[in-house]
């Protein structure tokens, strides 16, 4: 297939690698075993695609242009396990059926915080994740508390995953070139992530305390919680303060005063 020639499509934010070393950098990282499991995202023209089938990984690819399937059955055939569906509206759960993988891609930019945020809803099926994402992100995510760049990507992030920056990828190395530089990130699930009873409590106080960045944190909860229960939070904790100001260590000493405040 000649790329040059190819219609790429902005609305899928497609920019496909053409650097091989950057590949083989990728695939070294995510260091992958015989038979491994692999989720690949956006195979594009398989330049990666093809390392990972090298790397005799046991490879699923999901792919949304059509017009890529043909190119990608004939190159790979049933070396590849090829999901025509947009990853983000696949049943995770049905196809992962308890198992671990690792997941190296070159993700479409558009996609990246959606898909990272399912990623950190699956953790426990994943044993590495290497990407290639917009530079911008890859700083979010690795964002130190008070900083611009954190919020809740960093802090979900960082609470599942301890995240590593792996190498900075400039645009001429795409083709098109994007507008932005690229970076390789990888993230190993935590052994010491944090044990709480109610994620889901736990997340709605941290997006809670972030819907504003402005707004101090006392004004944020309000939406969440009663006038009474904000006061006597406020005997522990300095409400004045910003969410964004928060450390992890800080919301979970918030989420455990909440719940034990709780009827």
């Amino acid at each position: 297939m000649n790329y040059k020639k190819f219609r790429h499509k902005k609305s899928l934010g497609q920019h496909f690698l053409i650097d091989k070393n950057i590949v083989k950098k990728i695939v070294k990282i995510a260091d992958i075993q015989a038979a491994e499991n692999v989720w690949e995202i956006g195979a594009g023209k398989g330049i990666l695609t093809e390392e990972l089938v090298n790397a005799d990984s046991k490879l699923t690819v999901f792919e949304v242009d059509k017009t890529l399937f043909p190119h990608l059955e004939e190159k790979f055939g049933d070396k590849i396990t090829l999901v025509k569906q947009d990853v983000l509206k696949a049943n995770w759960q049905k196809l992962l059926e308890g198992r671990k993988i690792k997941i190296v891609a070159n993700l479409p930019y558009q996609i990246t915080s959606p898909f990272l945020f399912r990623v950190a809803s699956f953790s426990e099926n994943i044993s590495l994740v290497v990407v290639m994402i917009q530079k911008e992100v890859a700083q979010r995510i690795n964002a130190k508390t008070g900083s611009k760049d954190y919020g809740i990507l960093s802090l979900k992030m960082q609470f599942y995953f301890d995240v590593s920056y792996q190498f900075t990828v400039k645009p001429h190395l795409f083709f098109p070139q994007p507008k932005v530089e690229s970076a390789v990130i990888s993230m190993m699930p935590r052994k010491n992530k944090p044990e709480i009873k109610d994620e889901k409590l736990f997340w709605k106080i941290v997006e809670t305390a972030f819907r504003n960045r402005r707004k101090m944190l006392r004004n944020n909860l309000k939406t969440i919680l009663s006038s009474d229960l904000i006061e006597k939070i406020a005997e522990s904790f300095d409400l004045t303060r910003r969410g964004e100001t928060f450390s992890e260590s800080e919301f979970l000493d918030l989420y455990h005063k909440i719940v034990s405040l709780l009827p």
